[in-house]
């Protein structure tokens, strides 16, 4: 399609162009050509504007805390199927137990034990009551999840207050639990939380908080804290019913973390070899998938935009090029008469940078709507991040600038008498 509007343009008769010896060109086909240089450098700083929030969120995800480690941590599951694994009880020791032969292998500093991998797996969500729910309320909405063992320890969890898990807790009487600093908040504002109390439905135990820990991004590094009950590795009931299945392990170690795996291998085969070995990642595997997306998005949209800036700036210098040709007699009239090289780099310039500070207008427009799109990618950035759009307001502006001072320089280099005589 751009080929072929100039080859029609050029086919038609136009005894005009061919009585003036083929010097000069219509308004029409300068308009045209400028409307077309100032939609691409509209393009391509919508791009640029995508691309630098992209970036931006890139960088704060990188650096964000989750709340947990994420280096040297293996995590596994692994789903047991036995007759005698028939009760929350009996579940819980095994499991237990075969956190203590994972804690005692080499190259492991420590080992725990939760039901909800972070990043891997979302957590269920309950409504728990306090002592100071409303008669007749449904309660207050939290995230709950199972855990044993130092797995606390072992992700890097900071406890906050009081204590985390110990052998005594993992029994068939609800008894303690912890709350991470978001439920404590959530639960009881304004007062200490160790040592409250709350039920997970009207009607069962009481349960109190022995520890506060701190908060983590559960479902991957762009999500938002949510508030986390941990109860201790028992079933979903204190009368014998199954406890839950599939726990997560989680491995601290001194050596490479996914070296670890044939030795978790040959323990499962020994302990449990009707077990399936599954889920196995390392906690920098599973930070890593969690920026694929926003990663994935920056490749592309960040191609995308150097190909509309470079097109742009190629065809704002082919542009201005052709102008200054077609305009060589009037330069050089005007260098025979008093033009300075300065000036008329200035008027050549000028020409080109008005065509794109009218695609910049134009792009910051689209981009302030089409940015809007990229909500559900960016971290730590709104989507009409200022910042952004000036610097790549700036860098549009300064690429359309040394386009236009290429043939601004080969113009005001023109011998004026050369010039004329060629003409």
């Amino acid at each position: 399609a751009c080929g072929g509007l100039p080859a029609l343009r050029g086919s038609r008769a136009d005894l005009a162009r061919l009585r003036e010896g083929g010097r000069g060109s219509t308004g029409r086909s300068h308009a045209v050509r400028h409307v077309l240089v100032a939609g691409q450098a509209a393009l391509a700083l919508v791009l640029l504007i995508g691309s630098g929030l992209l970036l931006r969120s890139a960088w704060e995800l990188r650096h964000v805390d989750p709340g947990y480690d994420t280096r040297d941590i293996l995590t596994f599951q692994i789903a047991p199927h036995r007759p005698e694994l028939n009760d929350a009880v009996s579940y819980a020791r095994f499991n237990l137990a075969f956190l203590d032969r994972l804690a005692a292998l080499p190259g492991v500093r420590s080992a725990g034990i939760v039901e909800n991998v972070p990043i891997d797996e979302a957590t269920a969500r309950i409504r728990v009551r306090t002592e100071t729910t409303e008669a007749g309320s449904d309660g207050v909405p939290v995230n709950v999840t199972f855990s044993a063992g130092d797995y606390f320890r072992t992700m890097g969890i900071a406890l906050k207050a009081g204590r985390t898990f110990g052998a005594d807790d993992h029994g068939v009487t609800r008894g303690n639990i912890l709350v991470s600093e978001s439920a404590a908040r959530l639960l009881w504002p304004g007062r200490d939380p160790l040592g409250q109390r709350l039920q997970r439905s009207a009607g069962s135990p009481w349960e109190t908080v022995v520890g506060v820990v701190g908060d983590v991004l559960q479902d991957g590094l762009q999500s938002e804290v949510q508030p986390l009950v941990y109860f201790p590795l028992v079933g979903p009931a204190p009368d014998g019913g199954r406890a839950r299945s599939s726990p997560g392990f989680a491995l601290r170690t001194t050596v490479p973390a996914e070296s670890l795996v044939p030795a978790v291998r040959a323990l499962v085969r020994e302990l449990a070899p009707e077990a399936p070995l599954y889920r196995v990642h390392t906690m920098q595997e599973l930070a890593e998938r969690s920026m694929q997306q926003v990663d994935f998005s920056l490749l592309t949209l960040g191609l995308a935009a150097l190909l509309a800036l470079v097109l742009g700036a190629v065809g704002l210098y082919a542009v201005l090029s052709q102008v200054v040709a077609e305009r060589t007699r009037e330069i050089g009239v005007r260098m025979a008469l008093g033009a300075r090289a300065g000036q008329v780099r200035a008027m050549v310039v000028g020409q080109g940078f008005r065509v794109v500070a009218i695609g910049m207008l134009v792009g910051l427009g689209a981009a302030l709507a089409a940015t809007r799109v990229l909500g559900s990618l960016l971290y730590g950035v709104v989507a009409h991040d200022l910042a952004t759009f000036l610097v790549m307001t700036f860098v549009m502006g300064a690429v359309g600038l040394f386009a236009s001072w290429l043939p601004a320089w080969r113009a005001s280099r023109l011998d004026p008498v050369e010039s004329l005589r060629r003409e």
